[in-house]
């Protein structure tokens, strides 16, 4: 044992001795692992998002400034220009009217999130039972949740319930009467009927609670895990350079085949898997170093770690032991220092935003996260969502955890079989 851990502090000694090493272990990942936390932070915590919203009202009626109130209600976020324009010219007017023209122009250059127009006769349209329709401009994917649309059908739906309502009952008295040769209602009686339903039924909407508020920021003391941006960046950027670290000792191990620094380990005596196993450990503890520093960088920045530090460390160890797994398994086949660069830079900058490093696979479509998991990063930020996001505990990770493990042990079968003394 001995032996080995002379190797091993040998190893980290001369790698922790050269600058350039110590600039991809400390520098480079602690800096990205603050601007992205802090950068998702603006999205999802440190206070309350804003969405800037162009809203033109051509009606000008109670009943649209209704309208408009409700929609402030519903989603706090939401800053109505120019209605909601501050003195920091929030919605960039820089001084001039907003109109029609100019806001259809802003929604499609995506200077706002959406623009909602109130058309003009929207009040009318809804005092006589009839549909009143309101124009929506976004260049928001249609195929990923819009906030601002979902408030505004929400609201629709509560503003518009009355007058519905009353259409409705209308359109079934002159169903009954036709359909049963009935006398029609007198138009007097029918329109007073019909107004003292929609009154009714405007007045029970209005005694409502809201159905639904859209809120975007942290919450008060024990907020959600996900409103802090670090709960994602920290495991994302330090699975990205676990990887760009381990999978660096293909290009060591070459240069000492070729310095002769594995050959006259051979000569000491010492067994092959000792040497071997030393080799291992030395990547599985950078791997390690790796994790420690930047979700250490996370945790001072407020990151949660979740009510099992223990799985969580699991966690790491199992990704670290893969992913040197795939260093032993890939180092045979590499023929030059820099075909073992290529290879770095290619397996972490695929496989890390395939897995989900960069970006929570919730927001990709199904078959995106499908194909992520062929990485072994998708394996270790469902762990660590699990634990961070969900509070889980180590039941609720060994899937993640056995995953890994299993791919560890198939590549250093390969990686041992393969592995080249001189």
């Amino acid at each position: 044992m001995r032996p080995i851990l002379t190797i091993v502090l040998n190893d980290l000694r001369i790698f922790l001795s050269q600058r350039g090493n110590l600039v991809g272990l400390l520098v480079i990942p602690v800096l990205l692992t603050v601007v992205i936390g802090w950068s998702l932070g603006q999205f999802v915590g440190g206070g309350q998002a804003r969405l800037r919203v162009d809203l033109i009202d051509l009606d000008a009626t109670g009943m649209s400034a209704r309208l408009i109130d409700e929609l402030r209600a519903t989603n706090g976020a939401l800053v109505l220009c120019p209605l909601d324009n501050d003195a920091d010219d929030y919605c960039s007017l820089d001084g001039e009217a907003l109109d029609l023209n100019r806001a259809i122009e802003r929604a499609r250059a995506g200077g706002t999130e959406a623009l909602i127009v109130v058309p003009a006769g929207y009040a009318a349209a809804l005092e006589n039972f009839q549909r009143a329709s309101i124009d929506y401009y976004s260049m928001s994917d249609p195929l990923q949740p819009d906030a601002v649309l979902q408030s505004l059908e929400a609201v629709l739906q509560r503003v518009n319930g009355a007058s519905m309502t009353a259409g409705v009952a209308g359109a079934l008295l002159d169903n009954v009467t036709t359909g049963l040769d009935l006398p029609a209602f007198d138009e007097s009686v029918r329109k007073e009927f019909l107004g003292a339903l929609y009154r009714n039924a405007e007045q029970k909407l209005i005694e409502m609670p809201a159905p639904v508020s859209f809120e975007t920021g942290e919450e008060e003391a024990g907020g959600d895990a996900s409103d802090n941006g670090f709960n994602q960046s920290a495991p994302g950027m330090g699975s990205l350079y676990v990887m760009f670290t381990v999978l660096g000792g293909m290009a060591v191990l070459l240069r000492e085949r070729r310095q002769w620094t594995l050959q006259r380990l051979m000569a000491l005596p010492l067994s092959r898997a000792q040497i071997l196993g030393s080799k291992i450990v030395v990547y599985f503890v950078l791997g390690m170093i790796q994790y420690m520093i930047v979700f250490a960088v996370g945790g001072v920045a407020g990151m949660d770690f979740g009510d099992d530090p223990l799985a969580l460390l699991a966690v790491m160890a199992a990704f670290v032991l893969c992913i040197t797994a795939l260093t032993f398994a890939l180092a045979p086949w590499i023929r030059s220092e820099g075909q073992a660069r290529g290879f770095v830079l290619l397996l972490s900058l695929s496989l890390a935003p395939l897995g989900g490093a960069w970006w929570p696979l919730e927001i990709v479509p199904d078959f995106m996260r499908t194909l992520g998991h062929l990485s072994p990063v998708a394996w270790a930020m469902d762990g660590f969502q699990d634990l961070i996001w969900y509070s889980g505990g180590f039941g609720d990770v060994l899937p993640e955890i056995g995953v890994l493990l299993a791919a560890a042990a198939v590549l250093f079968v390969v990686g041992v079989r393969g592995f080249r003394y001189g």
